[in-house]
């Protein structure tokens, strides 16, 4: 990496979970997919142009001149990674990582960088989740135009800076051996009534081709604001993806889906699918929490 530059994009990859793989499978098969896990991830940002520049245990460390190229293998190493695990590269099965990112001022210490990317991206990783891709403003603001369907999930104090710092969440799909950097889908077979509409109270928001996701919890930048009792500020989030719609619990609390039909569901940071009718609780059961519930309708889904 060239020391003169004054700015770099820093990624930290964090494998998920794995305490609970050394305690399910063992100290040597944890030991042997997690190394060829990060090992992976090191090609991957190789292949970008970035620079590995530390590894410790289940995390990788890597740096990057151009941010353009930190968002591309922050999707790309989310998508190699679910697709080698597809293929049954690991004894564990398929890994799940959480990937951070800041574009900012560096310094270097000897062969330690330091400065504000690599502190805030660590800031940054400590509210990611699993299959999350979490990046800043700094760096949104860095990106071309084809980086689309980003949103805001959070602001807080920055620990670099005395402001604030506002934390974007990153989508990525993968198709067949593509990687779609957007949330919007492939809609070549998706009809255009296909449409999902949420009550709360007053207010209806429509989920379609058009507008094919939307945030729900109690904070500002929520798409949809709910002010359940133990709603969390980014609880959940619905996404219209190839004519169904899929809900994916994000919260402390969970999700809970009571269908029209009687059927009830409880989501703990999974994804399930929504069709026909029914009611959604963020954080209990809707009869529980009537003021934090909200209800769907969804209209020519396929089955």
């Amino acid at each position: 990496m060239d020391k003169s530059l004054d700015k770099l994009a820093v990624l930290f990859a964090d494998v998920s979970g794995s305490t609970r793989l050394y305690e399910q499978y063992g100290d040597a098969v944890a030991r042997r997919d997690l190394a060829a896990c990060i090992a992976l991830l090191g090609r991957t940002a190789a292949g970008l142009s970035g620079e590995t520049l530390k590894t410790i245990g289940d995390e990788i460390m890597v740096a990057f001149a151009e941010p353009v190229k930190a968002a591309l293998c922050a999707t790309e190493m989310q998508a190699a990674l679910r697709r080698v695990g597809e293929q049954g590269a690991f004894e564990m099965g398929i890994l799940h990582i959480k990937i951070a990112w800041h574009y900012g001022s560096v310094a270097w210490r000897g062969d330690d960088l330091v400065g504000e990317a690599p502190v805030t991206a660590q800031q940054i990783i400590r509210l990611a989740k699993a299959d999350e891709i979490l990046t800043s403003k700094q760096s949104v603001d860095q990106l071309p135009p084809l980086f689309g369907g980003l949103h805001v999930i959070e602001a807080l104090p920055a620990e670099a800076w005395d402001g604030e710092l506002v934390i974007y969440k990153m989508p990525w799909e993968q198709t067949g051996d593509e990687t779609q950097i957007s949330s919007k889908p492939r809609l070549s077979a998706v009809a255009a009534e296909v449409a999902l509409t949420l009550r709360y109270g007053e207010r209806n928001f429509r989920i379609d081709t058009r507008n094919p996701g939307c945030t729900i919890g109690r904070g500002r930048h929520a798409g949809l604001q709910v002010a359940g009792r133990l709603t969390s500020r980014q609880h959940a989030e619905i996404t219209l993806r190839n004519g169904r719609f899929g809900i994916r619990d994000e919260s402390t609390n969970g999700t809970y889906i009571v269908l029209a039909d009687g059927t009830r569901k409880h989501l703990r940071r999974e994804e399930d699918l929504l069709a026909g009718r029914g009611t959604i609780g963020f954080g209990s059961w809707p009869e529980d929490d009537p003021g934090g519930s909200v209800s769907f309708a969804c209209e020519s889904c396929e089955d």
